[in-house]
């Protein structure tokens, strides 16, 4: 079967605003996340190697849909697999609901292993600090002096504001396993040390990562935030509507 891949920004929202399914000629189907964020691996079990992510909205290409309720995607140009139940295509509902429930009760490891593939908010939140509350601010201010060359001198974001006008557009944050990012970067080259800044921002070598529009700023490039000078590593379903924004990597 010939693959397809991701779609581009201008055929994401073409195809968004149609109401048949879209099929190609090699009988792939187009969808979109239906969960916070979804593990892509490198097979089609819960035990598979991790190697990215897709954000809630994400539109994928769906090449093949498994017996066992996965669905075979094109992910960065290479074959990946996700879980088929965090998938809704367009123009359809109800796919294969009753197989896929049976396959799922069949499956004892993928069970076990479901908060892994759809992120909760428990899951988001496993390496916040409870008490960094009040010092958030002074702590990202003083990082931010710290690891960037920037003049920045406007708001800084830190996790009780939640979002501010950075120098480079809107800036949000999110709290992921960023494993299988940091294997992506890898795949490309990158070796930088992945660790944690004091004020919780995750790092990649000397730049904060984060997500952007690949289009605006493509996969390695780097760009300014409030916070310092990012690395671009990620991206998310934010980039269809604002391809501006910046969403930064943190353990908030």
């Amino acid at each position: 079967m010939r693959k397809g891949t991701l779609l581009t920004l201008g055929t994401a929202l073409a195809v968004s605003m149609c109401t048949a399914i879209p099929v190609l000629a090699d009988d792939t189907v187009y969808g979109q996340v239906n969960t916070y964020a979804l593990n892509v691996r490198a097979g089609d079990t819960a035990d598979d190697e991790i190697i990215g992510d897709l954000a809630e909205a994400d539109e994928v290409a769906v090449t093949d849909r498994l017996d066992n309720g996965w669905y075979e995607i094109e992910y960065d140009g290479v074959t990946a697999y996700v879980k088929g139940e965090y998938i809704d295509i367009y123009g359809e509902s109800d796919y294969d609901d009753e197989e896929t429930e049976e396959s799922y009760d069949d499956s004892e490891n993928d069970s076990e292993n479901d908060t892994e593939d759809s992120y909760d908010e428990a899951d988001a939140d496993e390496n916040q600090n409870e008490d960094a509350d009040a010092a958030d601010s002074d702590e990202a201010e003083d990082a931010s002096e710290e690891t960037s060359e920037s003049t920045w001198n406007g708001p800084v974001l830190n996790r009780s504001n939640g979002t501010v006008q950075g120098p480079s557009g809107k800036e949000t944050y999110y709290n992921l396993d960023m494993s299988g990012v940091v294997n992506i970067m890898r795949n490309m080259g990158n070796s930088d040390e992945y660790w944690v800044r004091e004020d919780g921002v995750k790092m990649l070598g000397d730049y904060i990562m984060c997500a952007a529009n690949l289009s605006v700023h493509p996969r390695g490039s780097l760009v300014e935030s409030s916070l310092g000078t990012c690395i671009v590593c990620d991206t998310g379903g934010f980039a269809y509507s604002n391809p501006n924004q910046l969403d930064i990597a943190v353990n908030w």
